[in-house]
């Protein structure tokens, strides 16, 4: 199945979901001291026992954040899943309010105005850090909001004194300002990361083709060449070269040569199946593409796919001298496998060995392919094949 890039809205999505997991740590910290301070206000008007309880629940909530936290960014690179972990966080957060409503209904004493007063402060302390902390992600703010909020003001609205009325009103009109305050707030954070988003797009891709560009995979080739030597996994590289593609600007023109150039990575795009494969124009007429997770063999398979998804276009060329007909391309491989403990390649290393087979493989009669395969250090002699 054919990766997709990720639309804008699912972009947008990501970063927020994001946004909020940066507060984990804070989350985790200040959780378990509001709540000891908060026991503590009420250790004389409750009993021991249910209030350690809650307390017990609210750092097990709060811990509980970490491990969700770490599995998340080992996922967080899947934006299609990125909903899912929004789901999780903001079902923590809700978990989190309810214990604090729950606090208010359980341990204040009923008809004392000292405690009531103190559930009010508390009620607008929390809600205004809610808003602060989740403002780039409104479910996840009621989430947390609403099962702080509504009970502390239903309890205040019960005492049934005018006094308490009145401050019940107060947190209910508090509450509804500061929702309605962080509305624009959350509209500027959702334009700031499009346009971040757009910048980013822009500097990474190439204008004519769609594709990543030159800086984009350089940076790209660099972490997942790390990434592999960490991971003891094979990494592969092509280099493609659309054959006689000067001869195809002369014979047709420059308009119709960019018109190829779409074409061909149209073709080669279709190829690229797997998440965390890079598909980018490397220069003129030359794409590179990276395989992480590809060893020799697959990568075979690859390069035939590719030749023939160029040849299925069928795109004509009658400015070439080799009776082809039509554009084709030559590419040149290499792979470095058994990296475990740190194989000493450099990205210049492994584009040079990839370079070196896509010229032996333009040298023999172009229309063909070359590896340059490594392992552990020691490169193998470069091997032809070619697509009928």
């Amino acid at each position: 199945m054919n990766t997709q890039k990720p639309t804008l809205a699912q972009q947008v999505r990501a970063q927020k979901i994001a946004s909020v997991y940066r507060h984990t740590w804070t989350l985790s910290i200040s959780h378990p001291i509001a709540g000891a301070l908060l026991a503590a206000n009420f250790w004389d008007v409750a009993h021991p026992l249910p209030l350690l309880l809650w307390l017990a629940a609210v750092i097990l909530v709060a811990v509980i954040r970490v491990p969700l936290y770490c599995h998340y960014r080992k996922h967080e690179k899947d934006i299609a899943q990125c909903r899912r972990w929004g789901y999780y966080f903001a079902a923590m957060s809700a978990l989190q309010g309810l214990l604090y409503g729950v606090a208010w209904v359980a341990f204040v004493p009923a008809g004392d105005p000292f405690y009531l007063s103190v559930v009010c402060l508390w009620v607008m302390g929390l809600s205004a850090c809610a808003v602060v902390g989740y403002a780039a992600e409104p479910k996840t703010l009621l989430a947390f909001f609403i099962p702080v909020v509504v009970p502390g003001a239903v309890l205040l609205v019960l005492d049934g004194s005018e006094r308490m009325q009145i401050l019940a009103a107060a947190i209910v009109l508090y509450g509804v300002v500061i929702l309605l305050a962080s509305a624009p707030v959350y509209r500027s954070i959702v334009r700031s990361i499009e346009l971040n988003i757009r910048l980013r797009e822009l500097s990474e891709q190439d204008g004519l083709t769609g594709l990543a560009n030159r800086r984009h995979f350089d940076e790209t080739l660099q972490k997942e060449l790390d990434r592999a030597a960490r991971r003891d996994q094979p990494l592969s590289l092509l280099l493609l070269d659309i054959d006689h593609f000067k001869a195809y600007n002369d014979h047709y023109g420059h308009v119709a040569g960019d018109h190829c150039l779409r074409l061909v990575s149209d073709a080669i795009a279709g190829c690229v199946r797997r998440s965390g494969e890079l598909l980018a124009r490397y220069g003129g007429e030359e794409f590179a593409l990276l395989l992480p997770g590809t060893d020799k063999a697959e990568l075979a398979v690859t390069v035939e796919r590719l030749q023939q998804a160029i040849r299925e276009c069928a795109i004509p060329h009658q400015g070439r001298n080799d009776g082809e007909g039509i554009v084709t391309a030559s590419i040149g491989g290499t792979t470095v496998e058994g990296i475990h403990g740190g194989y000493p390649a450099s990205p210049e290393r492994l584009i040079d060995n990839a370079d070196t087979a896509l010229y032996m493989a333009k040298n023999h009669g172009r229309n063909q392919y070359h590896f340059f395969c490594g392992r552990s250090g020691q490169m193998a002699e470069a091997e032809p094949g070619t697509i009928a």
